[in-house]
C-alpha cells in the first residue's frame, strides 16, 4: 500500500467528475480522479446538453470539438415499425428550445452525448497534468480537520493505495458509496416505477430509416412492442423497451432469442442480427439532504440524481461543479474563508431539489409505459423550461443584495428574465470589440469581473484598487452598449460584480461616494473575508 498526496480528489468520471476536474485545472488546483469503471461510457447516454451547460464547456475552451459533434438537439420520430412509411414527430423540438435562442452565445441545445463529452473532457483533462485512472474504486474514506483520507483499489491488480487529499468530490452515482460511507441521507421518491431494459445490438437496422441521425431516435410502437431505438455508430444501436414486474414480467426475460424476437417485429421484417448486451435500469428522483459534509462534496447524481425526461441530470452536474470549482480554488488559495464553501449547498440544494422533481412533470411522462403495481409518480406543477434552464436566482452569503432573505432559504428562487439581478448568470448581449463580435460571457475570466455602464472610467479604478489591496485577481470591462444598458436597466455609472461562474454576486445601480470601499467591502463579503 502506497500514498498520494493530491489537493483534489474525485471520485467517479462521468459528466459531473470529469467537470470538476476540468473546471479545477483552470483555476490551478490539481485533482486525481477515480473512477471503477475501466472506460469511458460508450453509449449515449445523457445526449442534449442545454445552452448553459455549453457556456461552462465554451468557457474551457472546448466550443468547436462540442459543435463538431452534431448540429442541435437530438429529435425523436414515432412508427409503427422501422419499415413503416408513416413518420410523426414524437413532439415539436424546435418549439421547445426557440424562446431561448437568443439568452446565450451557445445553441439553446445541443446533442453531444457523454460518450462524446467524456473523451473530450478526458483529453483536456490529461492535456492539463492531471490524473485520471479507469478501473480505480473507492474502498474508504475518512476526513479529519485538514484533510480527507481514501483508500483506492485498483480492480485488476488488487492493489491499494492511501490518497491524502484536502478535499473530496464524491460524484460516484445515484448508489454514491462515498455519500452512504458519510450516511448523508436523501430525499425523494427514490426508484422510480419505471423498468427498463437497454438492449444493445449490431445489425443492418439503419437501412431502414436512411434519414436518421446520429443523435436522432426513433419511437416504435405497435400492438407487440414499444420502445426506442438509438444509433451508437454504424450498425450498432441500442433499443430501450419496458417491462411491467406487476404483470410478472422480469429482466430476466429478456434473453438473446427474446431480445431477437422482440427487435424483429419493431423493425418490421427479419435481419442479421446480434445481441451484444442487455442491461436493465430503473431511474431515480432522489436528492442528498446535505451537499457538503466537511471537506466532501457531493456532485451530480449523488448529490441530485434525476430521470432523463427534461435532460437535467448531465446537465444539472455540470453546473454543479462549475459552481464549486470556483469556490474550492478561493479557499484553497487562501483568498477565500472556508465559510465559502458552505454556500455551494445552499446554492445548489434548492436547484438540484427543483430539477429533479421537474423531471417528473411534462408531456413526456406518457412516452414510457409505468408499471402499475406501484404507488406511481409524484405530481407536481411544470414551470416554464425558462425556470429549469437558466431562471434560479441563487440567495446565499456569496451573493449581496438589499432584498430580505428567503423566508425559506431551501426553497428554489426564480426570475422571468435576466436583467443583471445579483444570483442570476450574468445577461448575454452580443458586443463588438477590437473589430470581433462576442458575447458579454466572453469578456469574463477565470477570476471576478466587473462589468460596467458607458461611464465606468471610475470603476475601472476602484478595480484596480481592490484587486492591489485585496491581492485577488479582478478586471474591468466598460461596456458603451445600448442593448448591455437596456438589458441589464444600468446607468452609466453602474456596475456588476461578476463572480468566476458567471453569477451577478454584487450589482451598484449608481456610483457611490467612495467606489473604492464599497467594491472591496463586496468581494470581501462574497468571499467570507468580513
Amino acid at each position: 500500500m502506497t500514498g498520494n498526496r493530491v489537493p483534489v480528489l474525485i471520485v467517479g468520471a462521468g459528466a459531473g467528475g470529469l467537470s470538476a476536474s476540468a473546471l479545477l485545472a483552470k483555476h490551478g488546483v490539481r485533482s486525481l480522479v477515480v473512477e471503477k469503471r475501466r472506460e469511458v461510457f460508450l453509449y449515449p447516454k445523457a445526449r442534449n446538453l442545454s445552452f448553459r451547460s455549453l457556456e461552462i464547456l465554451r468557457g474551457l475552451g472546448l466550443a468547436d470539438e462540442v459543435h463538431a459533434v452534431a448540429e442541435g438537439v437530438s429529435d425523436m420520430l414515432t412508427k409503427a415499425s422501422l419499415t413503416s412509411t408513416q413518420a410523426r414527430p414524437a413532439f415539436d423540438v424546435d418549439a421547445i428550445f426557440a424562446p431561448f435562442g437568443g439568452l446565450s452565445p451557445e445553441p439553446a441545445a445541443q446533442y453531444c452525448p457523454q460518450s462524446a463529452l467524456e473523451p473530450m473532457l478526458l483529453e483536456h483533462i490529461r492535456g492539463q497534468g492531471d490524473e485520471v485512472r479507469y478501473g480505480t474504486e473507492l474502498c474508504s474514506l475518512e476526513q479529519d480537520d485538514i484533510g480527507v483520507t481514501a483508500v483506492v483499489r485498483d480492480r485488476d491488480t488488487g492493489g491499494t493505495e492511501v490518497v491524502r487529499a484536502d478535499y473530496l468530490i464524491a460524484a460516484d452515482g445515484v448508489h454514491s458509496p462515498a455519500r452512504d460511507a458519510l450516511g448523508i441521507p436523501t430525499s425523494g421518491h427514490g426508484a422510480l416505477p419505471i423498468y427498463v431494459v437497454f438492449i444493445y445490438f449490431r445489425g443492418p437496422w439503419r437501412q431502414f430509416v436512411p434519414q436518421l441521425g446520429d443523435g436522432d431516435a426513433i419511437q416504435v410502437a405497435n400492438d407487440e412492442v414499444d420502445g426506442i431505438f438509438l444509433p451508437v455508430h454504424d450498425d450498432f444501436g441500442m433499443f430501450l423497451t419496458t417491462y411491467l414486474p406487476g404483470r410478472g414480467e422480469t429482466a430476466a426475460q429478456f434473453t438473446a432469442d427474446h431480445c431477437r424476437r422482440l427487435l424483429t417485429k419493431a423493425i418490421g421484417e427479419h435481419i442479421d442480427m446480434e445481441i451484444v448486451e442487455v442491461t436493465p435500469w430503473q431511474p431515480y428522483e432522489r436528492v442528498a439532504d446535505r451537499f457538503r459534509c466537511g471537506r466532501v462534496f457531493l456532485v451530480g447524481d449523488s448529490a441530485h440524481a434525476m430521470p432523463p425526461f427534461k435532460a437535467g441530470g448531465a446537465n444539472c452536474a455540470i453546473q454543479s461543479a462549475h459552481n464549486l470549482a470556483w469556490k474550492l480554488a478561493a479557499v484553497s488559495a487562501g483568498m477565500a474563508d472556508p465559510a465559502l464553501l458552505d454556500t455551494y449547498h445552499t446554492e445548489r440544494h434548492p436547484v438540484g431539489c427543483f430539477s429533479a422533481r421537474q423531471s417528473l412533470t411534462g408531456p413526456v411522462l406518457p412516452l414510457l409505459r409505468l408499471d402499475d403495481s406501484g404507488p406511481g409518480l409524484p405530481s407536481g406543477e411544470e414551470a416554464p423550461m425558462f425556470a429549469l434552464l437558466i431562471g434560479y436566482r441563487y440567495r446565499s452569503a456569496a451573493v449581496l443584495t438589499d432584498e430580505p432573505a428567503p423566508s425559506d432559504p431551501s426553497a428554489i428562487s426564480l426570475v422571468s428574465e435576466l436583467r443583471g439581478q445579483p444570483g442570476t448568470r450574468v445577461p448575454h448581449v452580443w458586443l463588438t470589440h477590437g473589430g470581433q463580435r462576442l458575447s458579454t460571457l466572453d469578456l469574463l475570466g477565470p477570476g471576478f469581473t466587473v462589468l460596467t455602464g458607458s461611464d465606468g472610467g471610475r470603476w475601472r479604478a476602484a478595480a484596480a484598487q481592490t484587486s492591489e489591496a485585496l491581492g485577488i485577481p479582478l478586471v474591468a470591462h466598460r461596456i458603451a452598449d445600448e442593448g448591455w444598458a437596456r438589458t441589464t436597466g444600468l446607468a452609466p455609472d453602474g456596475a456588476l460584480l461578476i463572480r468566476p461562474d458567471d453569477f451577478v454576486g454584487w450589482r451598484a445601480d449608481g456610483l457611490p461616494a467612495n467606489p473604492d470601499s464599497e467594491l472591496q467591502r463586496a468581494l470581501s463579503t462574497i468571499l467570507a473575508r468580513s
